[in-house]
């Protein structure tokens, strides 16, 4: 994590400083603080600064007499009193000077913050805050401290943020656009400036060259169009009384930021300027002025004369770093200084010194890859339709059925409890009410419901008068018990009872028929259920076409729920079929699965017969046990649990599937169950209001897949920051998947595993390309 230290100095040269650590935070907007508000002191620094001045009068001779080049500057006159020698020994006692300063007792509890604070390997920006000019021209880099912190690097400014920093504003373009100006360039050579300003266009720039231009024409270009970048290389120079820095544009016309203020205020404001490279002599007046009076965001100028070829040199190493490395700003300056430094150590001792980055501390400086948009909104727009395209293919050719099952059975199982439905009671029979039947009773074995058993279980619940009795017991077989068998024949006729039998598949489930007892179609429904391709239940069968065996085309729960509705309702059909074959229970519409339904994709032959998507309660149903019934466990119970109720009577060891609920062998659910949730959907929905579920059309699921798709495809084109685009891309999905469950409580069941899918397709592939264009 990069960090930024920020460190006022409130003084001058004779009487010294009042020196406060502001803060050191984390690199980015509204950065975590780590500490703040230490306060110091230093001494007075007039004899560095004297140092200094007697380094940079012999230091700027160098050029002319050891190397015969020359400086980016017109007014060097030479001296023969200097000597390399004596210039090493300057910077080195200058060196010295600075650190003994830095090391003062009033300094030493900020010193020791920084250094316990800051890791070496952290990219550190150092912004020192100074109303005092002289400060800027001490080389702060000679402090120990970014001897050890090789990614540190000094960074000036006269005022501090009042509402802290903040990232520049981006303009949304492909390219970075640099207006290059190539200034006066008498006795120097700026064509390795103009080449590595060209070769910026393989890595995103789109630079404008202008060659010895007039000033008109500069102010009109910065007037007429928006720029992010402004580079001058040439000839530069000061007035050390006014402390004035101005650069020559041709052999007859120079510039201070003065002279243009209207223009620059345009550029800046208006349209956005965000560096400044001066890579020209004696650029630190020009800069100062820059940042002070115009608020530019950042300028980046040399302190001192620079060698023509030290100044070619920095700008190659600097772009390197700093755009085709995308490192931090202030770390590229860092990296081409210290390798500037390392070349012509043996010809110009303090040239790491002269570079120098100044800052409007109110923006947090921007690295290459954040100053342009190598997406555009076309681009984003077409990416995403194209991943749209792909994963609505995918989707029909059922690639996604399996993870939006998965999406579905998690919303269903999440949703908040409900309280169970009274209207319904369940007798269970597990393996040991079985054993109870033929090992303790020695009753006649008839599989799960022996005879005795069944006539016993009318005899306890018949009178207190069940609207309903729905038997998921296969009967085949006659009753040998005559008192059983007028029992169930007088139920019938009262439409009480309803037996089942099996529709089944020819070729892998047989049959079942029911024996003749029920031999009235209306008082038998089918217990046949749709399997999906996990082998779960998540669809109800209303109907299907009946067969010899099983001569009815309703099923047991739809049999049930309409009987107790004709009885609670008062009516004679509470059920009709519309003009469209659709089937609609007292107003309420229960729409017809299709096989492209929400999140399926089946086969055509898979949503044969009249089915609905099963809206599990997520509750459980009341329940008692055969032995218990007959036992009295519940008698003095049985009043209330049985009568206006329906009763369910079925098996749970021999018969039970797998449910989103219980989606394994060891925790299935049993078939009586899955009846009673089948009853409850439909009586519940006319009676109580509750949801049944719905689905948007193909072309509606269509717009709202291609909605994410473009949301992935926006997020990309306007956000920059890996960390932001991760950020908000995680944020864009659970955005999405609260949605989708909102809508799931009240029904809806809409697309949430295409959609993320498409969102992050087109943001990874929008994103591929921005970091790898083909």
């Amino acid at each position: 994590m990069a960090k930024l230290v920020k460190l006022s100095l409130e003084g001058d040269l004779t009487s010294g400083y009042e020196v406060e650590l502001i803060q050191i935070s984390e690199e980015e907007r509204d950065g975590k603080v780590i500490i703040e508000g230490i306060g110091g002191k230093l001494p007075p620094a007039a004899e560095i600064y004297e140092c200094y001045q007697t380094w940079q009068q012999n230091y700027e001779q160098l050029d002319r007499i050891y190397r015969g080049g020359e400086f980016r500057f017109l007014g060097v006159e030479t001296n023969s009193n200097v000597s390399l020698a004596k210039c090493q020994q300057l910077s080195q006692t200058l060196e010295q000077k600075i650190n003994d300063w830095l090391d003062a007792p009033g300094f030493r509890a900020i010193a020791d913050n920084i250094l316990t604070y800051l890791n070496p390997e952290e990219d550190i920006r150092f912004l020192i805050k100074t109303s005092d000019y002289k400060l800027w021209q001490i080389p702060w880099s000679a402090w120990i401290f970014f001897e050890t912190h090789p990614n540190a690097e000094v960074v000036f400014s006269s005022f501090d943020a009042k509402y802290g920093e903040k990232p520049i504003k981006v303009t949304p373009r492909k390219n970075v656009k640099i207006l290059s100006v190539f200034g006066s360039d008498d006795n120097i050579n700026t064509k390795p400036d103009r080449e590595q300003i060209e070769r910026l266009k393989s890595v995103g720039a789109e630079p404008t060259l202008i060659v010895k231009p007039s000033v008109d024409h500069l102010r009109n270009l910065l007037w007429d169009k928006s720029w992010d970048i402004f580079f001058f290389a040439g000839h530069g120079d000061r007035d050390k009384n006014s402390q004035k820095g101005k650069i020559y544009l041709n052999s007859t016309e120079s510039l201070t930021p003065s002279e243009f203020k209207n223009t620059l205020k345009s550029a800046i404001v208006d349209r956005n300027l965000k560096i400044v490279l001066l890579n020209s002599c004696l650029g630190l007046e020009f800069a100062y002025e820059l940042v002070v009076e115009f608020k530019i965001p950042v300028v980046i100028a040399m302190r001192e004369q620079i060698p023509d070829d030290a100044a070619q040199k920095f700008l190659e190493y600097y772009l390197l770093e700093y755009a085709d490395n995308n490192r931090p700003l202030y770390v590229a300056v860092r990296r081409a200084k210290e390798r500037i430094a390392e070349e012509f150590q043996n010809k110009y001792p303090g040239l790491n010194w002269l570079p120098v980055v100044c800052q409007n501390p109110a923006h947090i400086p921007l690295k290459w890859g954040d100053l342009y948009n190598k997406i555009s909104l076309k681009q984003a727009t077409v990416t995403s339709l194209v991943c749209t395209f792909i994963v609505v293919l995918a989707r029909i050719l059922g690639l996604f059925q399996s993870s939006e099952l998965a999406a579905y059975d998690f919303f269903l199982r999440s949703r908040p409890a409900e309280a169970p439905d009274e209207r319904i009671l369940l007798i269970t029979i597990d393996d040991d009410d079985i054993d109870y039947q033929y090992e303790e009773k020695n009753f006649t074995n008839r599989f799960s419901l022996a005879e005795e058993a069944f006539n016993q279980i009318n005899q306890k619940i018949i009178p207190y008068q069940p609207i309903i009795v729905g038997l998921d017991i296969y009967q085949e077989q006659s009753f040998t018990n005559n008192e059983l068998s007028e029992t169930i024949e007088t139920l019938i006729k009262q439409k009480r009872m309803i037996g089942v039998c099996r529709i089944g598949d020819s070729q892998e489930v047989p049959s079942l028929r029911i024996n003749e007892t029920f031999a009235q179609p209306q008082s038998i429904g089918f217990t046949d259920v749709p399997f999906d391709p996990d082998n779960l239940i998540r669809r109800q069968l209303f109907g299907a076409p009946s067969t010899d065996k099983c001569p009815t085309s309703f099923s047991l729960n739809l049999r049930v729920a309409l009987r107790y509705l004709e009885i609670v309702l008062n009516q004679s059909s509470v059920m009709k079929t519309l003009s469209d074959g659709q089937r609609e229970i007292q107003g309420i519409f229960f729409r017809k699965l299709e096989f492209n339904a929400g999140g399926y994709q089946l086969p055509s032959n898979r949503v044969n017969g009249y089915q609905v998507l099963l809206n599990y309660r997520n509750a459980d149903f009341n329940k008692i046990s055969l032995r218990d019934l007959l036992e009295g466990v519940y008698d003095l119970e049985l009043p209330n649990l049985i009568h206006n109720r329906i009763i369910l009577i079925g098996a749970t060891e021999l018969d039970s599937h797998g449910t989103p609920f219980r989606n394994n062998l060891n925790k299935n659910m049993a078939g009586v169950e899955i009846q009673a949730h089948q009853i409850s959907q439909i009586i519940s929905a006319v009676l109580d209001g509750r949801p049944l579920f719905w689905w948007w059309s193909e072309w509606q699921e269509i717009v709202w897949i291609g909605s994410w798709s473009l949301i992935g495809g926006l997020l990309v084109w306007k956000v920059r920051s890996p960390l932001s685009l991760g950020l908000s891309s995680i944020t864009a999905i659970y955005i999405l998947g609260g949605v989708c469950w909102v809508l799931f409580l009240q029904g809806g069941w809409i697309p949430l595993i295409p959609s993320a899918f498409a969102l992050i397709l087109t943001t990874g592939t929008l994103v591929f390309y921005r970091n790898y264009p083909i």
